[in-house]
């Protein structure tokens, strides 16, 4: 799974021209961004995720979308079944909602997973994390491995124990926090399913090899003419 890591709706749109591209994931910030703004209230931070979920039930490209929860179990589940209802003609899509690794967030695992949403435990940076989400039933964990990266001295270590929890409870292990193509090969190592900001995106497929012998192909067939 390849997504993109935005809230942007421009920005969505192109990277879906990009070969493989599932969908996207965003964030409170990232909408906030979007919106030109520092912060949102919770009713603009809703009103702005339900647009995304109505471009993405126009978009027959876009079969994954993750957005985060913001607030209490009951305001979860509350902004969960309005996503839902603005995808309601488009229900081959998946709606994964994203929780914060917290008590009161993994609570809502099973109630998500009732109305057809899948969970995501985001920002998951432990073993004991990973276990814990995947107890409380959450459908994948997502990792910030550049964050990770550049916090801890043994994190090959760490990714690789959440890496296995994941793989053993059979669930999505989302890789994201991307600074460069660098990283994103770093990640291939450990799971298939990244999601990365459009410039990093846009970094993938390029190698200096790659571009020698593409060079070298096209001087061949200019030599031939």
């Amino acid at each position: 799974m390849l997504l993109v890591d935005t809230a942007d709706q421009n920005a969505i749109l192109d990277a879906l021209k990009f070969p493989g591209v599932q969908g996207f994931t965003t964030n409170p910030t990232l909408i906030a961004r979007a919106a030109g703004a520092e912060a949102l209230s919770l009713d603009e931070y809703v009103a702005a995720a339900r647009k995304l979920c109505g471009m993405s039930a126009k978009i027959g490209a876009i079969r994954q979308l993750m957005i985060q929860a913001v607030g209490g179990p009951d305001e979860t589940r509350r902004q969960a079944i309005l996503y839902l209802d603005d995808l309601k003609t488009a229900r081959e899509k998946k709606l994964w909602i994203k929780l914060a690794p917290t008590a009161p967030s993994l609570a809502c695992c099973r109630a998500l997973k009732d109305i057809g949403c899948a969970s995501l435990a985001t920002a998951v940076f432990t073993a004991a994390q990973a276990y814990v989400a995947m107890e409380a039933g959450a459908d994948g964990v997502a990792v910030y491995l550049g964050r990770l990266m550049r916090r801890e001295r043994d994190w090959e270590k760490q990714l690789e124990s959440v890496a296995a929890i994941v793989k053993s409870a059979d669930r999505t292990l989302l890789l994201a926090s991307f600074p460069d193509r660098q990283t994103v090969e770093a990640g291939l190592r450990y799971s298939h399913d990244i999601t990365a900001p459009p410039s990093v995106l846009n970094e993938v497929l390029t190698s200096a090899l790659s571009q020698e012998a593409i060079e070298a192909f096209d001087k061949r067939i200019l030599m031939e003419r």
